[in-house]
């Protein structure tokens, strides 16, 4: 029989005497899933040989006699007395499994929102009925606190003010445990600048939202590792630093493992498939490589998927990542500040911005109606091309996050600061992307213009001889070109038969080509099949200056591309 006391626990012996056997340890409250069916385990508080106390779940599932040794061995390591001896290590088992209690809390396998509370490995913090504890594997670092918000506020926050860089990559912090209210999914901030930048210095910023140094990790981590730290950061910002330490061959597959929030299928040593993870998160990256200069190394192209699920953002400041010094005599001198302050300052600002969030009436529509404000505010229309809207809206969530946490007094910005810096980083996006076309329409409209001007000088008027030509053109109100179907398809497909497919598509769609085939999207003369496309045009509208003067030999005023009545930078985007 065990009996407990407040110096710990005691034996009742043969002889009746009570024998300390253990420093003091008690069954906190009986931990299950949130439907009651699974996860059971006991919450455990002990103290050490210092007298901290410490919390952990003992999982019913897992007490075997293996189990019961790691478990031993886990209370020992953390300082907890235990007397030698089989006997008391097997008491004290029998009566943490089996000692009754009235109190219950749910089991969470990763960070993130439960039931209206943000749980992490070290904390949980929110508005609750039942009390959530981390019960899954961690295999990152616990979050360190080092000073208050207020001297977070005057000695970092405040110094982000007039760095849209800087803001972009707070904001990114703290939009992680929100996104999950969106229907956006998971993605990523690459920051791309040369060496010595102060793209690090930025990643340190955002970090110090939640910890210390230590919570950031490396490309360089194998993607298993990647997945299992991404699983322990649901909901929270995950940093990886040294975008070039990623092996070429495996970024792609990380990226998309990482954005589509699901873990691998893995298997027991029963056959039996293990539990799949899921989660929501934003990580930051840092890079001297862009992904499309990565992927070089193995003769690839970045594809539209990836572009738009790690958002590249080449660090366009003054001083590289810093626009603002604020009076310190360099950016060396700036960087230099904010990395001490950060090692001084770290860690309070997550969990008061989880409390404030967990305390709003109805904080998902909060958020949500907030990006949606700030997107309609921006100048760019909802009914561009998907992908530049998916990432804008991604920006305009970021700058959501900011600008509440600014109305909470939490950040120590004006209230629409958040907002125009990321509306900036959101510009640069687009001119770095030189549209917002999709990137596929951007390959279809390159290799159209690459054609246009290979074929120039290779067509004959229709109703002449085609001796050496490879097609045929008439000039009416517009000029169009012949191109025989079987041709046009074996040049347009470079990798994949779909790009025929697509390119053709995209051609009508625009009006750029015309059919009299219907679905066969061809255009037949006689027995054969042809391409119709209007080049003059397509260069037109995407301001591209190729030389087609020589098909309008007695009219001058449609030679070469000729200009519209309104200027190229009003006409389409492409």
């Amino acid at each position: 029989m065990i009996k407990s006391k407040s110096d710990g626990m005691y034996m009742l012996g043969k002889d009746g005497e009570e024998e300390k056997i253990s420093g003091p340890i008690e069954v906190k409250a009986i931990v299950s899933s949130q439907d009651k069916r699974d996860d059971f385990g006991r919450l455990l508080e002990w103290k050490n040989y210092f007298g901290l106390p410490i919390r952990e779940v003992l999982p019913m599932g897992e007490v075997d006699e293996n189990f019961a040794k790691k478990y031993k061995k886990r209370l020992l390591s953390s300082g907890f007395q235990l007397k030698p001896g089989k006997t008391s290590w097997e008491s004290l088992l029998a009566y943490l499994i089996e000692t009754p209690c009235n109190n219950h809390a749910y089991s969470a396998r990763q960070s993130g929102w439960v039931d209206g509370q943000f749980v992490t490995p070290d904390w949980s913090i929110g508005q609750y009925d039942t009390p959530a504890v981390y019960v899954g594997d961690f295999a990152g670092d616990s979050l360190v606190e080092s000073g208050s918000l207020l001297e977070w506020q005057q000695n970092i926050g405040k110094y982000c003010r007039g760095n849209p860089i800087m803001i972009l990559a707070v904001c990114t912090a703290l939009a992680a445990p929100v996104i999950g209210w969106t229907d956006l999914e998971s993605f990523g901030i690459q920051l791309v600048g040369s060496s010595k930048s102060g793209k690090s210095t930025v990643m340190k910023v955002a970090a110090s939202i939640y910890s210390d140094h230590t919570y950031w990790e490396t490309w360089s981590s194998t993607s298993n590792g990647i997945e299992s730290i991404t699983r322990a950061r649901n909901n929270m910002l995950l940093c990886l630093d040294e975008f070039k330490q990623c092996p070429a061959q495996d970024i792609g597959k990380i990226i998309y493992h990482l954005c589509n929030g699901v873990s691998k299928l893995r298997s027991q040593q029963d056959g039996a498939l293990d539990k799949r993870y899921r989660w929501r998160t934003i990580f930051l990256s840092t890079g001297e490589l862009t992904l499309e200069e990565l992927l070089l190394d193995i003769n690839q192209s970045v594809s539209a998927g990836q572009s738009v699920r790690l958002v590249e953002i080449p660090v366009f400041s003054q001083y590289d990542a810093f626009e603002n010094t604020h009076g310190f005599t360099s950016a060396k001198e700036f960087a230099e500040y904010l990395s001490a302050s950060i090692g001084k300052y770290h860690g309070s600002f997550i969990k008061l911005w989880v409390e404030a969030l967990s305390k709003l009436d109805c904080p998902n529509n909060e958020v949500i109606n907030e990006y949606k404000s700030i997107r309609e505010q921006w100048p760019w229309p909802k009914n561009i091309e998907s992908q530049a809207n998916n990432v804008l809206d991604k920006f305009a969530l970021l700058a959501a996050a900011g600008e509440i946490a600014i109305n909470l007094g939490l950040l120590p910005w004006h209230l629409g600061e958040a907002r125009d810096a990321l509306e900036q980083v959101a510009t640069i996006w687009l001119d770095d992307r030189n549209s917002t076309e999709n990137s596929e329409s951007k390959k279809i409209i390159k290799k159209l213009t690459k054609l246009i001007n290979k074929w120039r000088h290779s067509l004959s008027a229709k109703g002449e001889s085609h001796n050496g030509t490879i097609g045929f053109f008439e000039s009416e109100s517009e000029l169009a070109w012949y191109i025989p179907q079987k041709l046009f398809k074996s040049e347009v497909i470079e990798s994949v038969a779909h790009e025929y497919s697509q390119t053709v598509h995209y051609m009508l769609q625009k009006g750029w080509a015309v059919s009299n085939e219907g679905a066969r999207r061809t255009f037949k003369v006689g027995g054969e099949r042809f391409i119709k496309f209007f080049p003059d045009k397509i260069c037109r509208e995407c301001g591209e200056n190729i030389d087609l003067s020589h098909f309008y030999p007695n009219d001058n005023s449609l030679n070469s591309n000729a200009i519209p009545d309104f200027p190229f930078s009003q006409s389409e985007n492409c």
